[in-house]
C-alpha cells in the first residue's frame, strides 16, 4: 500500500451530510434543538469511503451531574485504509461531552469503529459539542483494491441487476478478500443465486433490505424487515434465512440470547431439512454458553456432535467424523466447544 502522507481532521459536530464526503454530524443535548443548528460545522474536505452510522446525536434533556450514553459507529466503506490519529471533544461545550477509543486504531476496508460518546452536563440549556476525528489516508493498491469489487456488486445489486451483482460477488470472493465484507459477500452471493432460481418478489427485497440495513448498523430496520418478512410471506423459500438472520441478530447484535435460543428452535423444528440446522444447533450451543447454563450447552453440542460422528468405539471413548467435507467441519467446531465447556467445568 501507498502512504501518501496525508492527515485530515473531520469534525464529527454531530450530523452527517448525505453521501460519504463531509462525515459531519452534531451533538445536541439540554433542550429541543432547531432542525439546522448554527453548530453544524463541515470537515476540511472530502472523505470518499468514511461514513458514521446515525445522521443527528441528541441526547434529549438530561440533568446536570447525570450521564448518559450512545454509541457511534464509523464504518470504511471504500477501498483505502484509514488510520485514526485521535479522537477528541471540541466545539461550544466540549466539557459536557465524552468519548473513550483506545489508540492506535486503523480502518481496513470494511471495517468498523465503535465510539461509546456520553453526555454529562456541567450546565443548564442547550449544550452542543463536535466530536472531531483526527485520520490519516493510505490508498488502496494490490489487495486492497479487491474490496471495490465489492462496493461495486452492491451497486449492481440496488440497480436490480443481480445476475451482475453475483457475478461481482462471486470474483470478489475468488480474488481472496480477507476483510469482514467477505461474510457480507458470502451472503449476497447465496441469496442472489437463490434468486436465480426461484426469482425476485417482495419477499426477496426484503431480506436483501434486512442484510443492507444490518450492514449499515441499521439492526431495528432490520429486524423490522425480517419480522416482515416472517409475517407476511411464511411460505416464502427464504423463511428459513430470514428465521436463522434474526436469531442470530438476536445473539450477537442485541445479546438477547434467551429469544436468539427460542428463534434458532424454530429453525431447528420447523426445517429440518434447511442449511441452517446445524448452524441454529451451533448458535443455541454458543447462547446457552453466554448465559451460563453449561450442562445444557454440552448437551446442544454432543447431539451436534453425534450429527457428524461416522464411526465411534465407545470403549476408548473415541470417535471421528463422517467422511464428507461438511460433517468434519461440524464436528470439529463441536468437539472445540466442548473442550472449552470441559476447561470451565
Amino acid at each position: 500500500m501507498k502512504n501518501n502522507n496525508t492527515k485530515h481532521k473531520v469534525t464529527y459536530g454531530l450530523r452527517k451530510h448525505a453521501g460519504l464526503c463531509l462525515l459531519t454530524a452534531l451533538l445536541i443535548a439540554g433542550c429541543e434543538a432547531e432542525e439546522e443548528s448554527d453548530a453544524k460545522r463541515e470537515s476540511d474536505g472530502d472523505v470518499v469511503g468514511l461514513e458514521v452510522s446515525l445522521s443527528d446525536y441528541r441526547f434529549g434533556v438530561q440533568d446536570v451531574g447525570s450521564e448518559t450514553p450512545q454509541v457511534i459507529e464509523l464504518k470504511n466503506v471504500g477501498v483505502d485504509t484509514y488510520p485514526i490519529n485521535s479522537v477528541s471533544v471540541g466545539g461550544e461545550f466540549p466539557e459536557d461531552f465524552k468519548v473513550a477509543v483506545e489508540e492506535g486504531i486503523t480502518l481496513e476496508p470494511g471495517d468498523k469503529l465503535t465510539l461509546d460518546v456520553a453526555f454529562a452536563p456541567v450546565g443548564e440549556g442547550q449544550r452542543t459539542a463536535s466530536l472531531d476525528i483526527d485520520y490519516s489516508i493510505i490508498e488502496g493498491t494490490g489487495s486492497n483494491l479487491i474490496e471495490a469489487q465489492y462496493y461495486h456488486a452492491r451497486e449492481l445489486e440496488d440497480s436490480g441487476d443481480t445476475v451482475a451483482a453475483a457475478q461481482e460477488y462471486r470474483d470478489y470472493l475468488n480474488d481472496g478478500s480477507t476483510t469482514d465484507n467477505k461474510a457480507r459477500a458470502m451472503i449476497k452471493l447465496s441469496l442472489l443465486e437463490e434468486a436465480d432460481v426461484y426469482g425476485v418478489g417482495k419477499d426477496f427485497n426484503l431480506y436483501k433490505s434486512a442484510l443492507n440495513h444490518r450492514d449499515d448498523g441499521d439492526i431495528d430496520g432490520s429486524v423490522n424487515a425480517l419480522n416482515q418478512l416472517i409475517t407476511e410471506y411464511s411460505d416464502s423459500y427464504l423463511i428459513d434465512d430470514a428465521q436463522y438472520m434474526l436469531g442470530y441478530i438476536k445473539m450477537v447484535d442485541q445479546n438477547n440470547f434467551e429469544e436468539s435460543i427460542a428463534i434458532m428452535q424454530t429453525v431447528v423444528d420447523q426445517y429440518p431439512d434447511s442449511n441452517y440446522y446445524d448452524t441454529a444447533l451451533y448458535s443455541q450451543g454458543l447462547a446457552e454458553y453466554e448465559l451460563g447454563n453449561l450442562e445444557k450447552s454440552e448437551e446442544i453440542f454432543v447431539s451436534l456432535r453425534e450429527r457428524h460422528t461416522g464411526v465411534q468405539v465407545d470403549m476408548f471413548e473415541m470417535r471421528w467424523p463422517k467422511d464428507n467435507y461438511v460433517s468434519r467441519i461440524w464436528f470439529d467446531k463441536a468437539d472445540e466447544q466442548l473442550a472449552a465447556i470441559e476447561d470451565q467445568e
